[in-house]
């Protein structure tokens, strides 16, 4: 005996509607008579998970308010949903409805049972939704689904692929992200110069090829990405190339002895670098202009640079660089340079601002939503590596540790090792010499 329950349009027609619902004989018939004419929910629960700062989890609840989720209704299809999904962490196993129909009106619940559109229904997954004619001749099903997000915004939902990228080949490595394909460009342990090289539709099948036209080594890695060509320095000679692999010598005056920075502005184009006489910048990479400054500290080697406008004034870009320190200095070098000035600022922790960059080995650092990123291996302080991220939103000046806005992967921490990293603005990768490559997606970021 079949249980049936459905919606009451009045005593005779409840009659009815309880054997058409059975229905498991009826031939399903469309009909103009036969509709689902509105669908809307009452207001659901959400629980957000946030970290303290003991590093235990709490979590509190907030109101998804039903009549801000507005569903679509394809009589075509036979499917009704929500085109924006509702918040992750939203509960949705029992969930009230309002229903309108030309007919009378019943949820599936299961081959042989059907229940009331009153009831609090499940919508973990799609729910089918029956209505039927008033003379009992027609059935139209639609397949109602509630869509909620299945990542959490506030984490970094992360990925290790399933990668050739080569073991054990790079001493130094940086990462780029070039039209559609993702290279890294490094050196291995006697200083000779390799590439490998994937797409961004794949980030799995990679190719590694020697570099070529490289005569000279160098002890430090310094590559840049300016336009549509790679530069890299090596003992005072620079070289060009336009896929990373094959290099040409250029002829500079004077040369510069590390690549910094670019300064892409829509009324300049610059690269920066620092040579023996302080800072230089050039408009062709051919022609190098000392601008009589001299960094304090040794430049051991750039990191990162980014060129961004000014949130107060989006005439003005702001161009950061990030450079490595001696081992014994607690942070790593941050200089900053406005595009309406000709000299370079060293940002210095002092006073009362202590949330300089750490200096942490082999440091990455990644713009995302216009906040700077930096993560790495150990530093003097006890500090376990890769266990957390240091977020910059003030250009640089402050970096303080947010595990929430971007998380790591479990498996990093504690890793030694050499690794690069970059964004294609959608997905962070992270390349590792062990060969392993993850690919991870910020959700979101406060």
């Amino acid at each position: 005996m079949k249980r049936i329950v459905t919606s009451l349009l009045c005593p005779l027609m409840g009659v009815l509607l309880m054997t058409s619902c059975l229905g498991s004989d009826n031939e399903t018939v469309l009909s103009s008579d036969v509709a689902l004419l509105s669908f809307s929910i009452k207001d659901l629960k959400t629980t957000h998970t946030i970290k303290k700062e003991n590093g235990e989890d709490s979590t509190y609840t907030t109101v998804v308010s039903g009549s801000s989720v507005k569903f679509v209704i394809d009589q075509e299809q036979r499917i009704v949903y929500n085109s924006d999904s509702i918040l992750f962490g939203t509960d949705v196993t029992h969930v009230l409805v309002n229903v309108t129909a030309d007919g009378g009106v019943c949820y599936i619940k299961s081959e042989d049972e059907f229940g009331s559109v009153e009831d609090s229904i499940d919508f973990t997954n799609p729910v089918v939704f029956r209505v039927t004619s008033n003379d009992e001749k027609f059935i139209r099903d639609y397949t109602v689904s509630i869509n909620v997000r299945q990542s959490d915004p506030k984490k970094t939902a992360w990925k290790e692929m399933d990668a050739n990228f080569p073991v054990d080949l790079f001493a130094e490595q940086k990462a780029f992200v070039k039209n559609d394909s993702l290279i890294v460009v490094g050196k291995d342990a006697d200083g000779a110069y390799h590439t490998a090289s994937t797409t961004l539709a794949d980030g799995a099948a990679w190719t590694t090829t020697a570099c070529s036209g490289i005569q000279c080594r160098t002890e430090n890695l310094s590559v840049l990405l300016a336009g549509d060509a790679f530069y890299l320095t090596a003992d005072t000679v620079l070289y060009r190339s336009t896929d990373g692999v094959a290099w040409d010598s250029i002829t500079v005056t004077p040369s510069p002895l590390i690549l910094l920075a670019v300064e892409d502005t829509d009324t300049l184009k610059k690269v920066w670098g620092v040579g023996a006489e302080g800072f230089m910048s050039s408009s062709d990479m051919i022609t190098w202009n000392a601008i009589g400054q001299c960094p304090e500290k040794a430049i051991k080697g750039g990191v990162a640079s980014f060129c961004q406008p000014l949130r107060t004034n989006a005439q003005i870009n702001r161009t950061i660089f990030v450079a490595m320190s001696e081992n014994k200095d607690a942070y790593a070098q941050v200089w900053t340079k406005l595009s309406t000035e000709d000299s370079w600022v060293e940002i210095v922790p002092q006073g009362t601002n202590t949330y300089g960059c750490p200096n942490l080995q082999n440091l990455a650092v990644i713009a995302y939503a216009d906040n700077l990123y930096a993560f790495g291996g150990n530093r003097k302080e006890p500090i376990k590596s890769f266990n957390t991220c240091y977020e910059s939103r003030d250009h640089g000046v402050t970096w303080k540790e947010n595990q929430v806005a971007f998380s790591l992967p479990e498996k990093f921490e504690g890793r030694i090792g050499t690794f690069s990293a970059t964004t294609d603005g959608e997905y962070v990768w992270v390349m590792w010499s062990n060969g392993q490559v993850w690919r991870g997606r910020w959700n979101g970021v406060e």
